[in-house]
C-alpha cells in the first residue's frame, strides 16, 4: 500500500519485469517473488513510475537480485543463511551463490521456509471470540530456486538468462481448512549494450515469461478453483547522450497475458489481455536546478471468453518536475503529473463469490479510464549530522474505481457474502510524509543515528464518503547504530485508529504500537569459506493486537504476536 493506493495501482517487479502472477487480483494471492534473495528493494513514487506502465499509477516496488547482472565478480561470492523462529515455529534455509571467471558469471539460489500457525496476542476475532493464542490455518511452506548465466565482455556489453521455479503453499485464515497451492516457472533474459551507436550511452533489452498456476483447495485432497496465468513481457530502453542539454531514456514495452479461472468459485472469467507502451523521461540541469519531464502512451485490450464485451483503452500520462537548490544544504522539489489507468480485469468482469474476502464481487464492463492529477511538493535540509525531509502531495482522480459496499448480502450454498460492486466516481487524496534524522554519535569506530518519522493519507470520494480501507496516520522513532562487528536497530511505530470507514461491512480499526528490534554480530574468524554473522530479530515486543485497516479480514485475523528469530548468515 503506497500513499493509500494498492492492488492494480501498484506494480511489483522483479528486476524491472512484472511478477506475472495474480497477486493484484486479490489480497489472498501472494506475490511470486522471494524477498530473501533481494539485493535491493526500490519503492518508486511520482514521475519515475512512467517507466513501468499504467498499472504503476500508485507506485512501484522493484526487487533486484543477482540473477541477471552487468558485471562479473571474480571467484566465489554470495551468502548462505539458516534461521529458526518462535512465533510460528518457523525455520528457513537460503543460499545465494555466485562464481565469476573471465567474462562468465554463474549463479544459483535456493530457499526453503516452513512455518506452523502463528501465535497471536489473544483471541483471533476482534470481538473476543474465535481461537486463542494461535491463528488457525495460517501455516506456510515456500520453496524457490533459480540458476542463471551471464556473459560480460571487455567493453561492458552483457547478456544473461535465468530460469527459476517458485512454489508456495499457505492457509487462508478466514476458512477452516482452505489453502492455496501455488507454482510458477519463469524465464528471464537481458542484453545490455554499452555505446552501441553514436549518441547512445546504452541499450537494454529485457524479456520475461512466466507460467503461473495455483489451486485453492477446500481442504487437503479436495481441489477447488484453479487459477492460471501465462504471460510474457518485453521492453527496450535506450539511454541517450545529452541533446540540447537533455539526457534521458526512451523505450517501448509489450505484454501478453492469458488468464484463466476454472471452478465453482471462479469469480473472474477467462480473459486475454494485450498491452503495449512507449515512454520517454528526460532531465536537464538549469540555473534554477534540475528539470525533469516524462511522457507515456499505452494501449490495453481486454478480451474475455464469455459474452462480456471486449474493452480497449489508451492511457496517456505525462509529468514535469524540478529540483531547486536553495543552497548546498537545502533543496526544494516539485512535480505535477497527469496519469491515466485502464480498468483491471476484475474491475470489469468479476461476477461471483470471493471466498478470501467474504464478498460477492460484481464488475462493471462500462468502466472508464481513471484520470489522476498528481501534485507533489518536497523539501529537504542537510546540515552536518542533521537531516530533515518532508513531502506533501495531492491527488485528484476522475472516475476513481473502487469496490462499493452495497450494504446487502448474497447467499451462496448457505453462506452469506457481502455484496461488493465495482463503481467509479471522482476522489481526492492528500497526504504528508516527513522524517528527521540526526547522528547522536558519529565516530570512526562507533555510530548511532536517531530518526523520527510520520506519514498520513486521507482519501475522500465525491459523495463525501471515505475511500474504503485506507491506512491511518503513523508516527515512529528508531535508533540504529554499529560499533565494530556489532550492529543493532530498535524502532517503535504507533498507528492510530481508523474511524473513517465506508459502507456497512467495513468496521473501525483500533490503534496499535509496534516495537521491533534486531542485533547482529560478525565473528572475526573465518568459518569455512566466509565470515559468519549471528543475528537475533524480535518483532511485536509489546505483544500488541495489530490489525491492519487495509485488510478485508482484519476482524478475524490479527498480525502475529511477540516473536523472535535467531540465525546465522555466512557471507563470502
Amino acid at each position: 500500500v503506497i500513499r493509500g493506493q494498492a492492488g492494480p495501482r501498484v506494480e511489483v517487479l522483479s528486476n524491472t519485469s512484472g511478477a506475472m502472477d495474480v497477486s493484484n487480483l486479490s489480497p489472498d494471492h501472494a506475490v511470486a517473488i522471494n524477498p530473501l534473495i533481494a539485493r535491493q528493494i526500490e519503492v518508486l513514487k511520482g514521475p519515475a513510475t512512467l517507466l513501468y506502465g499504467n498499472g504503476a499509477i500508485g507506485g512501484v516496488v522493484n526487487i533486484s537480485d543477482s540473477r541477471l547482472v552487468t558485471q562479473v565478480t571474480p571467484g566465489w561470492s554470495g551468502a548462505v543463511e539458516a534461521s529458526a523462529g518462535t512465533v510460528a515455529r518457523e525455520n528457513q534455509v537460503a543460499a545465494d551463490i555466485n562464481y565469476g571467471q573471465g567474462p562468465h558469471q554463474l549463479h544459483l539460489d535456493i530457499t526453503q521456509t516452513r512455518s506452523d500457525d502463528y501465535r497471536i496476542p489473544g483471541n483471533s476475532h476482534v470481538d473476543g471470540s474465535g481461537t486463542n493464542k494461535r491463528l488457525p490455518n495460517s501455516a506456510t511452506e515456500l520453496r524457490n530456486g533459480a540458476v542463471s548465466y551471464n556473459h560480460v565482455d571487455d567493453n561492458g556489453n552483457s547478456a544473461g538468462i535465468a530460469l527459476s521455479r517458485y512454489e508456495n503453499s499457505y492457509g487462508l485464515p478466514n476458512e477452516e481448512a482452505a489453502f492455496i497451492d501455488m507454482k510458477q516457472q519463469r524465464f528471464d533474459s537481458q542484453v545490455v549494450l554499452r555505446a552501441p551507436a553514436k549518441g547512445l550511452e546504452s541499450l537494454k533489452f529485457r524479456v520475461a515469461n512466466g507460467r503461473y498456476e495455483h489451486i485453492e483447495f477446500e481442504e487437503p485432497g479436495v481441489p477447488g478453483t484453479r487459477f492460471k496465468n501465462d504471460e510474457y513481457q518485453a521492453r527496450v530502453e535506450a539511454v541517450h547522450r545529452a541533446i540540447a542539454g537533455f539526457r534521458g531514456v526512451v523505450g517501448v514495452q509489450f505484454g501478453h497475458r492469458d488468464f484463466a479461472a476454472i471452478g465453482d468459485e471462479a469469480y473472474v472469467p477467462n480473459v486475454v489481455t494485450r498491452h503495449g507502451g512507449v515512454f520517454i523521461i528526460e532531465e536537464r540541469q538549469t540555473a534554477m536546478g534540475k528539470l525533469e519531464f516524462g511522457a507515456r502512451m499505452d494501449q490495453v485490450r481486454h478480451k474475455p471468453e464469455t459474452g462480456a464485451p471486449a474493452r480497449q483503452f489508451t492511457p496517456l500520462s505525462f509529468s514535469v518536475g524540478t529540483v531547486y537548490s536553495v543552497n548546498e544544504h537545502t533543496h526544494l522539489k516539485a512535480s505535477i503529473a497527469h496519469a491515466e489507468r485502464a480498468p483491471a480485469t476484475e474491475e470489469l468482469y468479476a461476477n461471483g463469490p470471493h471466498i478470501a474476502t467474504s464478498t460477492f464481487e460484481t464488475g462493471n464492463p462500462n468502466l472508464k479510464k481513471e484520470r489522476a492529477l498528481n501534485i507533489d511538493v518536497g523539501f529537504d535540509h542537510h546540515v552536518g549530522s542533521f537531516t530533515f525531509e518532508a513531502n506533501t502531495y495531492l491527488k485528484r482522480v476522475r472516475h476513481y474505481i473502487y469496490g462499493q459496499d452495497a450494504g446487502t448480502t448474497t447467499d451462496v450454498d448457505g453462506e452469506d457474502f457481502a455484496d461488493l460492486n465495482y463503481n467509479q466516481q471522482n476522489a481526492n487524496f492528500r497526504g504528508l510524509e516527513t522524517a528527521v534524522t540526526w547522528s547522536l554519535i558519529d565516530a570512526k569506530a562507533k555510530k548511532i543515528d536517531a530518526r523520527i518519522f510520520a506519514d498520513a493519507v486521507r482519501g475522500e470520494l465525491a459523495d463525501n464518503q471515505p475511500v474504503p480501507r485506507m491506512p491511518p496516520y503513523r508516527v515512529g522513532i528508531s535508533l540504529h547504530g554499529h560499533q565494530g562487528p556489532l550492529s543493532g536497530n530498535i524502532s517503535l511505530t504507533h498507528a492510530d485508529r481508523q474511524t473513517r470507514i465506508s459502507g456497512a461491512n467495513e468496521t473501525e480499526t483500533g490503534s496499535h504500537n509496534l516495537l521491533n528490534a534486531d542485533i547482529s554480530y560478525t565473528l572475526a574468524t573465518r568459518v569455512g569459506f566466509g565470515k559468519p554473522t549471528l543475528f537475533l530479530r524480535a518483532t511485536n515486543l509489546l505483544n500488541d493486537d495489530v490489525r491492519r485497516s487495509t485488510s478485508f479480514i482484519k476482524d478475524l485475523a490479527p498480525a502475529p504476536g511477540r516473536g523472535a528469530v535467531m540465525g546465522i548468515r555466512i557471507n563470502f
